[in-house]
């Protein structure tokens, strides 16, 4: 049986071995019946782990090529053995989607399904914060309308009339742009797929922040592109240090959540932003930009740096996290443009697709974020040659956006009833916001920190030393409430120590409580930790 792996090969030596044993079984060159080397046998002999053998075996034996039995060994199985049992599923998933880290998704689940709980994990609104009459009387007027009918066909990259909507809606955030660089999507996230599809390749390098959106995490390893995180602070992404990353590792893409970022809330400023998007024109790699939550920002904050809830940390008071921005104007009124953008938008939020003109910012964004999670439509801004390759690649996905929620939102923006509703969400969230920093200031135990955010949707506290929030989980979906744990959006690093708390998510009278019980919890993960020596 003489097997020969290659150790210069990308492909891993366990599935080399699973290739090679295979190829012989299948072809007859091992009989039915053909006992196989003990795995610790085998591996001396290839010069291998144990591991390596015995994970190579596992998966023969799930696909019915092999069967154990004690005390006898590994026998090959006769043909007739494999017929009419259960399919071989980890050789009919294809390499794409065997990429995805099913254990993050399923610890998303698990954080996020927990319907007796103080829900601080879920990322998304609360429904109850959806007027009933809002989208009701929208939809009404929308299907209303002399011009449009609901069978109507959309063409793939949209409507004319709402691309214009959403060309006007962004000029008024300071993106230049006309109505042919703007692509309706079926949300943010299958602009992102339509991306990796048409920029990236097998081995290609995306930088990312070092904690960021998982779900883009998993796009871009469904295309076997190597992730490589670039440090954060209270600022966001370190573009200091951005320069030497494009030199060592001549990116493809940078992908990027300025403002109000997820997970860690974090705002990046005006300098920060002028060097990302010049760093990516001299190296000539693309920026993503991933803007949910840009438009949710809220009044009278000076503060974005770590938060020791009074113990004697930085940024209690201060404004060492937020670089020169100074406070966000309000716009609880909701006043502003008939497309219902804010008026007095601070400079220091511009987008990064506003900072250049010449294409290379690919900015998306969504209606599910600020109108309700219902509403999967989203929009993408970028070059017209952008537009027309991903118009063509989606051809193959759907042939366009629902044409009901297309005018759904065409109604939101021409009505200005958008701009409403965004003023009266941010009264209500920044409520919210103010309630959670208050119950970790009155209940958070000594070594906790946290940031003040200046919009969005979440907020991202540090776990006291010796902590792990995978394991505090637990504990706290039994105390009743659910967060989550850092290490769900880390790049490549353990990231035990963070947690992210959704301050939208729950009513405002579950923050307080909810607060009150993850932190008696965390003081008593902290009393058990310190009483058997170790970490928890």
């Amino acid at each position: 049986m003489p097997i020969t792996l290659n150790r210069h090969s990308s492909v891993p030596l366990y599935r080399q071995l699973v290739n090679a044993l295979r190829e012989d079984i299948v072809s007859g060159a091992l009989a039915a019946n053909y006992k196989l080397p003990p795995e610790r046998e085998l591996a001396e002999r290839l010069g291998v782990n144990r591991a390596t053998v015995l994970q190579a075996y596992q998966q023969l034996k799930s696909e019915g090529l092999i069967a154990s039995h004690v005390g006898r060994g590994t026998f090959v199985c006769a043909s007739d053995d494999r017929q009419g049992g259960a399919p071989p599923w980890q050789i009919l998933f294809s390499d794409y989607s065997n990429r995805f880290t099913y254990h993050d998704i399923a610890a998303a689940d698990q954080a996020q399904q927990a319907p007796d709980a103080i829900d601080f994990a879920t990322g998304s609104q609360n429904p109850a914060d959806i007027p009933d009459n809002l989208l009701r009387s929208v939809s009404i007027r929308a299907f209303e309308s002399a011009d449009f009918h609901s069978t109507q066909e959309s063409p793939i990259e949209g409507f004319p009339q709402l691309r214009e909507l959403l060309a006007d809606h962004m000029t008024q955030r300071s993106v230049r742009c006309d109505a042919d660089n703007v692509m309706v999507l079926s949300g943010a996230e299958q602009g992102l797929d339509l991306c990796v599809r048409a920029f990236v390749n097998p081995g290609d390098c995306v930088l990312v922040e070092q904690s960021t959106f998982f779900p883009a995490l998993q796009a871009f390893r469904s295309a076997d592109a190597r992730v490589i995180g670039v440090p954060i602070d209270e600022h966001g992404m370190r573009t200091d240090l951005l320069d030497g990353y494009c030199k060592r590792f001549h990116p493809k893409l940078i992908f990027t959540i300025p403002t109000f970022q997820n997970p860690s809330g974090a705002t990046m400023p005006l300098r920060r932003r002028r060097e990302i998007v010049e760093t990516a024109m001299r190296y000539q790699c693309l920026v993503i930009e991933d803007d949910p939550y840009g438009e949710l920002c809220y009044s009278g904050l000076t503060n974005g740096a770590m938060d020791a809830g009074g113990h004697g940390g930085i940024g209690s008071t201060g404004n060492a996290g937020t670089a020169g921005i100074a406070s966000i104007p309000g716009n609880a009124s909701g006043a502003g443009n008939a497309s219902g953008a804010p008026s007095q938008r601070p400079r220091e939020l511009t987008p990064l697709k506003g900072m250049e003109n010449a294409g290379y910012v690919i900015y998306l964004s969504t209606f599910s974020k600020t109108v309700t999670p219902g509403l999967r439509t989203g929009w993408l801004v970028a070059d017209s040659h952008v537009i027309a390759r991903i118009a063509a690649l989606r051809r193959m996905i759907d042939q366009h956006t629902s044409s009901s929620s297309q005018l759904i939102c065409m109604e939101l923006l021409s009505s200005g009833r958008i701009g409403r509703h965004i003023g009266r969400l941010c009264e209500i969230y920044g409520h919210r916001r103010d309630l959670m920093l208050d119950a970790l200031r009155r209940y958070a135990p000594d070594g906790m920190r946290w940031n003040t955010p200046l919009g969005g949707y979440y907020l991202w506290a540090r776990l006291p030393d010796g902590l792990r929030a995978a394991r505090l989980l637990d504990d706290a979906r039994h105390a009743g409430v659910t967060f989550m744990p850092g290490d769900m959006f880390a790049v490549d690093e353990d990231d035990s120590s963070h947690i992210r708390l959704n301050f939208v998510r729950p009513d405002s009278r579950q923050i307080a409580p909810g607060i009150r019980l993850l932190c008696d919890t965390i003081a008593e993960a902290e009393q058990s930790a310190d009483g058997h020596g170790g970490e928890r």
